[in-house]
């Protein structure tokens, strides 16, 4: 998925339907920072805290800020939020020319690297927060979240991660027909055939047939035996036609050579795999994170979805020996601009959003998995045991992901979606594919990490 869905996806948190994005650059300026933002310290006396975001939404922020401001009377925060495509736009432009911001979201892949120069890195303002506050957090977003900047310091801290691809599934209509969630693509080609069986007019998978959709399925297969291919490709280490690559995309098209998925779904485009999902009319629906708000029982009656129940599930073990596998990145983090002279309230502001009580607040809409390790999701969210078992799936892939959700997006829209697709309905061979990538890739027509 481009960053451009994916910052609609987080502008739209209580959709369910996700819609599913590079950031704008600006001159370093070197604007900010100073005796004042070094010196700031929580004395007490009151201060106001200029907060910019384009997440979570706005109902949701502001219930957070509530919270935080009960809990710390001295402190205000003053929010803008923004529409995420103009929210890149902006902030640059804001920060480079000295706008005085104490807190700000930043989409750690996207816009780290077009702001930090204007950002203080957490090392400046880290006795701020409680000691040992890594250990709050999941390791792999903090990590993912340094390793981005091309400096290797960490500016922003993490609030959650998004991943792809998992399984949803219609809970009561597995239990209806006696099938059990499937681990393993047998498991899942067993499955399918029931589902027809019983139910002519449900298609048993669905997931959508657009191009930038197959890399997602591509390397969800491929990580479950070589977790850490998509990020190897991506940088170099190992070509798009290596073993690795060739036998992934073999073992992407045994899910339609063996009828679990059949050819007419890579005609889906758009929400017509949701639509299909949420109407009853597929029993297994195969996307992001984003939705795992199709989970809550409150969430499908809010946006009039009559499923009783649905699960989550990390998608099917293709190739024996392999294990679940999803590629995930950190997203919205938050961060403490030079030109900030309140550095610790502001501090006081980012834990409570990425490891205090306010990750109880936005986390319940379901969007981004939270960075937070002590974050679970409660039954007024989650009501079944479905839900709340594929909740804490999902979380465990998120925050063990073995590569980081990253595209070529020139190279996915140009080359490398329809080269699947190919391979996918009997076109191309998976070697006469890899061997196309990689003649492309090394063209000279696409940046390469």
């Amino acid at each position: 998925m481009n960053r451009s869905r994916l910052l609609r996806v987080l502008a739209t948190a209580v959709a369910v339907v996700a819609m599913g994005g590079p950031a704008a650059c600006g001159d370093s300026g070197g604007v900010g920072g100073g005796k004042d933002a070094e010196q700031a310290t929580d004395d007490g006396q009151p201060v106001t805290l200029k907060y910019w975001t384009w997440f979570p939404p706005e109902a949701t922020v502001r219930e957070a800020i509530a919270g935080f401001e009960k809990d710390h009377p001295t402190i205000k925060i003053d929010l803008r939020i923004f529409e995420a495509a103009d929210y890149q736009k902006q902030l640059p432009l804001a920060l480079n020319g000295g706008e005085e911001l104490d807190v700000v979201g930043v989409q750690v892949s996207a816009m780290t690297n077009s702001v930090r120069e204007q950002l203080r890195p957490v090392s400046e303002w880290e006795k701020n927060l409680p000691a040992g506050w890594r250990d709050k957090l999941a390791a792999g977003p903090v990590r993912q979240t340094e390793k981005i900047a091309t400096d290797g310091k960490l500016y922003s801290i993490p609030m959650g991660s998004l991943g792809s691809a998992v399984m949803l599934y219609n809970a009561a209509m597995l239990s209806q027909l006696g099938i059990a969630v499937p681990t393993t693509a047998d498991e899942l080609a067993t499955a399918a055939a029931k589902v027809r069986a019983a139910k002519p007019d449900v298609t048993p998978v669905v997931f959508s047939g657009e191009p930038y959709w197959q890399e997602e399925m591509l390397f969800t297969v491929a990580g479950q035996t070589n977790p850490t291919l998509s990020d190897d490709v991506f940088a170099s280490r190992k070509p798009w036609n290596s073993p690795e690559m060739v036998a992934a995309l073999g073992q992407y098209k045994s899910l339609f050579d063996k009828g679990i998925v059949g050819t007419d779904v890579l005609s889906l485009k758009g929400n017509r795999p949701a639509e299909l999902f949420t109407g009853g009319k597929a029993a297994f629906y195969v996307d992001g994170t984003w939705q795992s708000s199709l989970l809550s029982q409150a969430s499908r009656k809010a946006n009039k979805i009559d499923l009783a129940d649905v699960g989550a599930a990390a998608f099917p073990v293709v190739a024996a020996g392999g294990k679940p596998a999803v590629r995930s990145y950190a997203e919205g983090g938050l961060a403490i601009p030079k030109t900030s002279k309140h550095a610790a309230q502001a501090a006081k502001f980012v834990e409570y959003m990425t490891m205090g009580k306010g990750v109880d607040i936005w986390g319940k809409d379901l969007v981004l998995v939270p960075t937070s390790k002590s974050y679970h999701a409660d039954s007024s969210v989650l009501a079944s045991q479905a839900a709340r078992d594929g909740y804490a799936a999902v979380t465990v892939l998120i925050n063990s992901a073995g590569s980081a959700r990253d595209s070529n997006q020139g190279f996915l829209n140009q080359v490398e979606g329809n080269a699947i697709l190919d391979v996918l309905r009997g076109q191309s061979t998976a070697q006469a594919a890899a061997d196309k990538l990689q003649s492309e890739w090394t063209s000279g027509r696409y940046t390469t990490k």
